[in-house]
């Protein structure tokens, strides 16, 4: 071979290298331009998912069980949400698709029992390809069984303790990519912040309806409630009556026995009077030592018979002071009026117990006192505000 042919060939030879090279390089940024395509999608996917659920997910659908929007939304058809009960320490499913009612019932998890019980108290996802080889799948306690692939996420709070567990099933085998996983952490993200925030507003909504020493319902939120009922019972024709109870000689107590143990008293009477009441009624702390029971679906006479039986409940209960020693007896007065019986509107109907109450008082207290229509307060005892129930003025007894 001449020394030009030996120069031709190792320079084909390096041609063919550097198109190797090129062609290497070529398919590495084709690699690399796929990647980068797949991420932006998957980016713009979890964006588009974080949008939907942000406008589209409400708290109160989830807690009705109602998930057909999130099947609709995600292009599944079987996951169910668990939380935990403090009260038990345990998982419940309490929203669900494609998981019978029955399953729902049985299926209650004792953490770290199961999957979920696992991601529950580990706060980590797991993802199942095949739950056939899982042992610790348990098949909803063996209610529902169905194979597939699963993926089980941890909800967590702002301080990333877990509160419950998001199931998400398919009844393929490895039936979930990369990408679906990270599209279903956003989801139990969203899902969290959403149950954790409705949490938040509805602990102070319950504060701010709530009398802070007795733990009932507050003024406030008893008028509320007042209107409601009043509303639907003139709706079905109903009758509903209102019972004004006076806790007798209140100030006596607190000077013999001071402020603190008339406070404890005030949370035991409550207490008492929200035992031996109806879960129907609305039991409110009026203000100072005042009550209001609204008993609905009540007759004016049925109503006067409940009242009695709370006023023998107090008359015969022995009230004991912190240290264990009796306290003095506590007794209550109730002024009772009853709708449509004795007026028309919810605040007249209050106005009229107000004074049903009053005369009661006049009469000695520990008594029921019924409105009636021949009632005439002395002008001192109708208060500053005639359209303000519960307001007796300067010249009202001392309780």
């Amino acid at each position: 071979m001449s020394e030009e042919q030996a120069n031709r060939e190792r320079e084909t030879a390096e041609l063919r290298r550097r198109v190797a090279e090129l062609e290497a390089e070529v398919a590495r940024l084709r690699a690399v331009n796929d990647e980068l395509s797949e991420r932006t999608l998957e980016l713009f996917s979890l964006f588009e998912l974080s949008y939907s659920l942000g406008s589209g997910i409400r708290y109160d659908r989830l807690k009705d069980g109602s998930m057909d929007f999130l099947g609709d939304l995600l292009g599944i058809d079987q996951f169910s949400l668990m939380l935990l009960d403090p009260d038990d320490g345990k998982l419940h499913i309490r929203a669900a698709l494609g998981i019978p009612k029955s399953v729902r019932r049985k299926c209650v998890l004792t953490p770290p029992e199961g999957i979920a019980g696992m991601v529950f108290t580990t706060g980590q996802a797991v993802y199942v390809p095949d739950v056939s080889r899982e042992p610790r799948y348990l098949y909803y306690k063996g209610a529902y069984k169905q194979g597939g692939s699963l993926i089980s996420l941890p909800l967590l709070d702002e301080d990333d303790k877990p509160f419950g567990v998001l199931n998400i099933s398919k009844p393929e085998i490895d039936a979930f990519s990369e990408s679906d996983q990270k599209q279903f952490g956003a989801l139990a993200f969203q899902i969290a912040v959403i149950i954790q925030n409705f949490t938040s507003y509805t602990q102070l909504h319950e504060l701010s309806q709530t009398d802070e020493l007795t733990s009932l319902a507050n003024r406030r939120s008893f008028f509320e409630s007042l209107e409601v009922e009043h509303d639907r019972h003139t709706r079905v024709g109903k009758s509903y009556t209102l019972l004004l109870i006076d806790v007798d000689f209140f100030k006596q107590y607190n000077d013999r026995h001071g402020h603190l143990e008339g406070d404890r008293a005030l949370r035991e009477l409550a207490a008492l009077l929200k035992k031996r009441g109806r879960q129907t009624d609305i039991l409110a702390r009026y203000g100072g030592e005042e009550f209001v029971v609204c008993a609905t679906r009540t007759t004016k006479q049925d109503g006067i018979i409940l009242a009695d039986a709370l006023r023998t409940a107090i008359a015969e209960h022995r009230f004991l002071l912190a240290d264990g020693r009796p306290a003095a007896d506590l007794s209550i007065t109730v002024g009772v009026a009853s709708y449509p019986d004795d007026a028309a509107e919810s605040l007249q109907v209050l106005a009229k117990a107000d004074q049903a109450l009053f005369v009661g008082k006049t009469r000695g207290r520990n008594t029921v006192a019924p409105y009636t229509p021949d009632i005439v307060l002395p002008e001192t005892a109708r208060g500053a505000k005639g359209d303000d129930p519960g307001r007796r003025g300067k010249g009202e007894l001392e309780s």
